[in-house]
């Protein structure tokens, strides 16, 4: 049951993101059900925010009624910022250019921010009341009912406090977390708040599971069976004790099942045989079900359900990657964790689409940078068949910023690799673990000292995986501690100390030193975890041909919000002496150099890649005219501004660059059924091939063939004006307070073909169970809010994030733009 108090503001409906928000129910006391069964009480609903540094926000008589109402996950850099009386911001939406974090943070701010949560839970008499936070960024304090209860500074890492000794004896609880996002503490967006998942858990007094203390990994496996190892770590048990276990294949039979008696050690392992197992893997994600029980007799105390696959995976430099015997490569691309226009607020559906989005662009692996991601992203890569570099730290003791990880990192980075690794072991999709990227010092003694404790420690908590690396450059300092002299015996190159106790080696942007590497050190099993994009070519022409090269992540996958300006283009005059293309600034709020866009469109890069992995057989796109006297010059991560487009108003008979991609062998250019060129193509050309044609309205069109026969045809025709908005829900909608739905809106012509490069403002309204919590574009500058119902497209396209208030029911959706036909869509939320 709930109690709701429902204030007037609260009765008004609205489509507005801003007073939907401020309409949503004050939720002060959510009965919690205490029982055998209490682990991971979703704990989202039901909370009071407010903006801004406060004393005393703690106490629990505090007049909170004008506090604003939300349900979790929350990030409140990514909404508007607040107006100051007499003060001129030049803000847009939540973009300021005086933001401290400035470029890094995509001119966002942070501050400190409180929420509070009314809730009714007794003190039990026996067992334990636990509260877990999935993820704070950054600083938190947790207080309740006025007594602190705990702290906890990643802003990355899950982590869970007592809350019994605190609970009151009448059943009346205030809840009140303080967060702090203050200084320079990220070289990317973070969002700030409670913008990951809460969970209650209701535990045992005594004989329990500890939390994240099951594991199950395979030992063996072939076509008949597979040898799992079960593990599970118990707190205050006694003699009676035993511990059963049940396998569920994903139909929910049971396919297995084991007891074994506790034992007075905290830590039980068990050996168990599956029959005709189903193997996971990138291309069949199949997933079984682990149920462990903590019993007395005939009694259940405690009980944890894991989901898991049966899969081995080795490395070495003459099969390379092997998953059950089987070669992959990894095709791989870095992401940071925000989603847009949704910011950093990790709802489930937004980490599935996520991945989703990947996978469809031929992506079979992610390196989530810098640091570990959700749950419910790593349970998306799961269930799609994503393999993940699970990534800990990005500073060691030598900071990048000067409020960030590193001035607590020899406080904490043991309790935070604990919870990482133990909270997220159980993942099939996980193959290694990287305990760094970048780092500072790495090669002095000290770094190296670092490495050989984060090595072993990651060893001591998963065996079972190979630890890796981010490595930008090899310093030639000689180190002595003589940990670091040899390695299983071996001689170690002082000009190698950053290798030394990684399994597989992750090369940062060394692609012209991946040959000469593989002749010195022959052993070594290395990978590129970043890569430039307009190096796809190369990079993928050396990883097929090279068992020792299991494969590349490209900087970046998607487009995200920070790191501003590092892609595209710049126009440089032909004649300048300098010929490197700077960064960009404001009004630039995203890195740029992604294959798909902060909506989740497909950018120029993917095209290209697209080819590359087989994706796509052809591809085509046309450079955007130069102006007379001025050169395109790429950025470091940048590519050429080139678009899928024909449609180039007021150019005719200008000479137009167009490229074709495709591992045909040759290319056929047709402008208007009249033939252009003939051009053939091999793998010295890198896949693409490039012709000049005036240009003038019509159809292009491209045919690629392979000995003499028609591979693919790729056709861009000249679009017309502007007729209709298209609204096209992206999946079924979902009702569910914490469950979101995306929707495409696109402005096309009468032929339905989006409009190229179209900027025309549209607005949204809302009638039904949801509310419109996100609607912008793809656009990789300021242009406006992502919380208002109105936004500019970017290519003709938005992306509009609907959240279902709790209740089934149907909801329309209505857009408008000036001069054209208003378009609805009706979505049906069950």
């Amino acid at each position: 049951m709930t109690g709701v108090r429902i204030d007037r503001r609260q009765m008004l409906l609205t489509s507005c993101v801003a007073t939907a928000l401020l309409a949503a129910p004050r939720a002060l006391a959510a009965q919690v059900q205490t029982s055998a069964e209490g682990r991971r009480q979703p704990f989202d609903g039901g909370w009071l925010f407010r903006r801004g540094v406060g004393e005393g926000q703690e106490a629990p008589r505090l007049d909170d009624r004008d506090w604003r109402a939300l349900d979790l996950p929350h990030d409140w850099s990514i909404e508007d910022l607040p107006a100051r009386a007499g003060e001129a911001r030049g803000a847009i939406g939540p973009f300021d250019p005086k933001a401290e974090g400035g470029t890094s943070t995509g001119f966002t701010v942070g501050g400190e921010g409180w929420y509070r949560k009314h809730f009714r839970l007794a003190r039990p008499t026996t067992g334990r009341v636990e509260l877990t936070f999935d993820g704070v960024y950054m600083d938190s304090q947790v207080w309740l009912n006025g007594e602190p209860v705990g702290a906890h500074f990643n802003g990355y890492t899950p982590f869970a406090l007592d809350l019994t000794p605190y609970l009151s004896a009448d059943g009346e609880n205030v809840l009140a977390v303080r967060v702090r996002n203050l200084g320079l503490n990220s070289r990317w967006y973070s969002g700030s708040g409670i913008y990951r998942h809460v969970w209650l858990d209701v535990l045992p007094e005594q004989a329990r599971i500890a939390r994240w203390g099951v594991s199950v990994s395979t030992r063996r496996l072939t076509s008949a069976t597979a040898e799992l190892d079960l593990g599970v770590r118990l707190e205050a048990i006694d003699a009676g004790c035993s511990v059963n276990w049940r396998v569920r294949d994903p139909q929910g039979r049971v396919a297995a099942q084991a007891q074994a008696h506790a034992v007075a050690s905290a830590d039980l392992r068990h050996a168990l045989t599956l029959k005709a197992p189903r193997a996971w893997s990138p291309d069949t994600p199949v997933l079984y079900t682990l149920e462990t029980e903590l019993r007395r007799g005939d009694v259940v105390l405690d009980r944890d359900v894991t989901r898991f696959g049966v899969r081995v995976i080795s490395f070495d430099t003459q099969d390379g990657m092997l998953i059950n015997g089987a070669p992959y490569k990894l095709r791989g691309g870095c992401i940071h964790h925000d989603h847009g226009v949704l910011g950093a607020a990790a709802f489930d559906r937004a980490e599935d689409r996520k991945v989703r989005l990947l996978k469809a662009r031929g992506y079979n692996a992610v390196r989530p940078s810098h640091n570990l991601f959700s749950p419910a992203f790593l349970e998306a890569c799961d269930r799609h068949g994503m393999l993940v570099v699970c990534e800990t730290f990005d500073v060691w003791r030598r900071g990048k910023k000067a409020q960030d990880y590193a001035v607590q990192f020899d406080a904490l980075w043991r309790s935070d690799l604990d919870a990482i690794v133990r909270s997220a072991r159980n993942h099939p999709s996980i193959v290694m673990w990287s305990i760094g990227n970048e780092i500072p010092d790495r090669n002095t003694p000290q770094g190296v000292e670092i490495q050989w404790r984060l090595a072993n420690a990651v060893h001591e908590l998963d065996p079972t995986r190979p630890v890796t690396a981010g490595l930008h450059e090899f310093l030639g300092r000689p180190v002595t501690p003589s940990a670091a002299t040899a390695r299983r015996g071996k001689p170690v190159a002082p000009d190698q100390t950053s290798t030394v106790f990684l399994d597989v080696v992750g090369y940062n942007y060394k692609l012209r030193d991946y040959e000469a590497d593989h002749q010195a050190y022959p052993d070594r099993v290395l990978y590129g975890t970043e890569s430039y994009p307009k190096d796809v070519f190369e990079t993928w022409a050396l990883t097929n041909r090279s068992p020792w090269l299991i494969g590349d992540f490209v900087w970046t996958a998607m487009d995200h919000l920070g790191e501003v300006g590092i892609g595209g283009s710049a126009l440089l005059a032909k004649d300048a002496k300098f010929r490197m293309a700077p960064n960009l600034a404001w009004p630039w709020i995203s890195n740029n150099c992604g294959d798909i866009d902060l909506i989740g469109d497909q950018k120029a890069p993917s095209h290209a890649r697209d080819v590359v992995w087989g994706v796509s057989e052809l591809e085509m796109a046309v450079q955007r005219p130069l102006p007379e006297g001025k050169d395109e010059v790429l950025r470091l991560w940048g590519w050429s501004d080139e678009l899928q487009s024909w449609t180039w108003p007021g150019a005719d008979g200008a000479p137009m660059t167009i490229r074709v991609y495709t591992r045909g062998d040759r290319v056929d250019l047709r402008l208007n059924g009249r033939l252009v060129e003939t051009k053939a193509v091999g793998d010295e050309d890198q896949w693409q091939v490039a012709f000049t044609t005036p240009y003038a309205p019509g159809v292009l069109e491209a045919v690629c063939y392979r000995q003499g026969r028609e591979l693919a045809r790729k056709r861009l025709a000249t679009v017309g004006a502007p007729k209709m908005i298209r609204l096209r829900a992206e999946d079924g909608g979902q009702a569910g307070r914490g469950e979101v739905s995306f929707v495409k809106v696109e402005i096309v012509d009468a032929e339905g073909r989006a409009i190229p490069e179209l900027a025309r403002a549209v607005r949204l309204s809302v009638t039904g169970p949801a509310d419109l919590i996100g609607f912008g574009g793809g656009d990789p500058q300021a242009r406006g809010g992502y919380q208002s119902p109105s936004a500019l497209t970017f290519n003709a396209r938005a992306l509009a994030v609907l959240r279902g208030r709790g209740r089934a029911g149907s909801v329309t959706l209505t857009a408008r733009a000036d001069g054209l036909p208003t378009a609805k869509l009706a979505l049906r939320l069950t």
